[in-house]
């Protein structure tokens, strides 16, 4: 196993944690993502990792969409969960290279690059709820450092927000969170 696949399932259960925690009344609480409840983020997070459960199966690019229905949220997030980590594990799966949504790559890049994205959506849930997400801040740094090359480009897409600043010496996930344009404070 890569470090990159054992940094993407830790972030991966990030979300996980969070998805189990939420009491049952509070999934139509707003999230910090404008218009989007906390079912919405859940909802698009299953999204993006089915699309890339369906990329991994196919070969072929398949863009993200949001799932149209979490009528049970963490039975949709299970099976989500355990279909994308399922196919990480197909033998070579991490050596494959294809043009995947940020460009030509191995998987095993590719997954480094999208590990950005539970732990981002599990801090978008743990604060609609008013939960704490508990993002390593290991985890962080990696995505830091990823993000920050990629900035100017995910801005654009709309990704990601503008940056917030925060204190110098604020933790390396507080430094993650600002940096993706949501306010740790």
């Amino acid at each position: 196993m890569s470090q990159n696949k054992r940094n993407f399932t830790r972030a991966i259960y990030v979300f996980d944690a969070v998805v189990h925690r939420v009491p049952n009344d509070k999934w139509d609480s707003q999230s910090p993502c404008d218009g989007w409840t906390a079912k919405d983020v859940l909802r698009h997070q299953c999204g993006v990792l089915q699309a890339m459960a369906a990329t991994l199966q196919s070969g072929e690019t398949v863009p993200p969409e949001p799932i149209e229905s979490a009528d049970n949220p963490v039975a949709a997030w299970t099976q989500t969960r355990d279909s994308v980590l399922a196919e990480l594990d197909e033998p070579g799966i991490l050596d494959r290279e294809g043009k995947f949504w940020f460009g030509p790559m191995s998987v095993d890049q590719w997954i480094q690059v999208v590990q950005w994205d539970p732990m981002t959506h599990a801090w978008d849930i743990a604060s609609a709820v008013g939960i704490a997400a508990h993002i390593p801040d290991d985890l962080a740094s990696v995505s830091h450092e990823v993000i920050s090359g990629m900035r100017e480009t995910l801005h654009k897409w709309g990704l990601i927000s503008d940056e917030v600043a925060i204190a110098q010496d604020a933790s390396a996930s507080d430094k993650f969170l600002a940096l993706i344009g949501r306010d740790p404070r």
